[in-house]
């Protein structure tokens, strides 16, 4: 069991930074909600806050309920002020075990790949939670404010999701989280009726006569690649045979599919992840968080880069 610790700085009569119209209190705990959620998809994961809604809690006390919950991981999600840009992240600057520093690496380049920004470097201070804590810790800062680009970032629901999402990936790949096996069908005939369902739209949709057994096998697998072949060529003019073998023909014509995206090479992306054990949430065509999160899934489990799109790579590991 791994134990994370996730704290979302200031709160109640501790605002932190203001401007724009923003206030650091409320960012840093939408943030932090969201992280959870994400890391609540991995097994042998346990996860405890400093504060879950607008409460005051001191330095010492934040450090002291990890301490005492004996956490193995602690990171205080900040945002910044004073005039500045970007992104930029904390270790304690006393003498911290060579683990901490590695975790640092690791979670602050998987943030900066997510969200994209001006990258201030990885640092430390001499932060209460980062000295007064006895497990690793780190503390981020996530763009600044008082920062009118910044700010208009942090207005953005899309992108507070991207810096939870950067978190989480960096904290999985960190402390080696491994895939919640509840969010997976447990095999290739799962108890409900998603494969069928699968199958009944590709014979609807593009004139099969596959089973309707619900067992992802190598027919239906077949089908949805001629499905995926019908839609470059149909959305992309790629001019392929749809012939349901992945060549270097149809390897060439695949287009990056990712958050956003809505219609039938969605569709087709989501029932192949479930059928290989990835569970996108519902099969329905329309690329939201839980699929960007299952193809992120799957990229870490094939060694794959991790960027929740699904491009040339993820598409080839799942046909071939």
């Amino acid at each position: 069991m791994v134990r994370i610790f996730i704290d979302p700085g200031h709160g109640g009569s501790d605002s932190g930074a203001t401007g724009n119209g923003l206030v650091e209190k409320e960012i840093v705990l939408d943030i932090a909600m969201r992280l959870r959620e994400l890391l609540n998809m991995y097994q042998g994961v346990q996860i405890n806050m400093s504060r879950e809604d607008d409460s005051f809690v001191s330095l010492s006390e934040r450090a002291d309920m990890a301490n005492s919950w004996n956490a193995d991981f602690f990171v205080s999600i900040h945002t910044n002020a004073s005039g500045g840009e970007g992104f930029e992240s904390y270790i304690w600057d006393g003498e911290v075990p060579d683990q901490t520093i590695r975790y640092q690496q690791v979670i602050h380049e998987a943030i900066i790949n997510e969200i994209d920004v001006v990258d201030r470097g990885m640092l430390s201070a001499n932060y209460a939670v980062l000295r007064e804590t006895t497990m690793s810790a780190l503390l981020t800062e996530n763009l600044f404010v008082d920062n009118e680009s910044d700010a208009e970032k942090l207005r953005d629901d899309a992108f507070l999701d991207r810096i939870a999402q950067g978190h989480a990936t960096g904290i999985v790949n960190a402390l080696n989280l491994e895939d919640n096996d509840s969010n997976e069908p447990d095999s290739d005939q799962p108890t409900n009726d998603t494969i069928a369902s699968v199958q009944a739209t590709l014979n609807e949709r593009y004139g099969l006569a596959i089973a309707v057994d619900n067992i992802f096998g190598p027919e239906t697998k077949g089908a949805l690649l001629r499905g995926f072949q019908t839609e470059l060529n149909v959305q992309f003019n790629r001019n392929i045979q749809v012939d349901g073998i992945w060549g270097p023909e149809t390897r060439q014509a695949v287009v990056n599919v990712g958050r956003g995206a809505r219609g039938n090479i969605t569709w087709i992306l989501q029932a192949m992840l479930y059928g290989s054990g990835v569970s996108p949430g519902p099969v329905d065509g329309i690329f939201g968080p839980l699929t960007e999160n299952a193809v992120r899934t799957y990229q870490h489990r094939l060694r794959l880069r991790v960027d929740g799109i699904a491009g040339r790579q993820t598409f080839t590991a799942l046909f071939r």
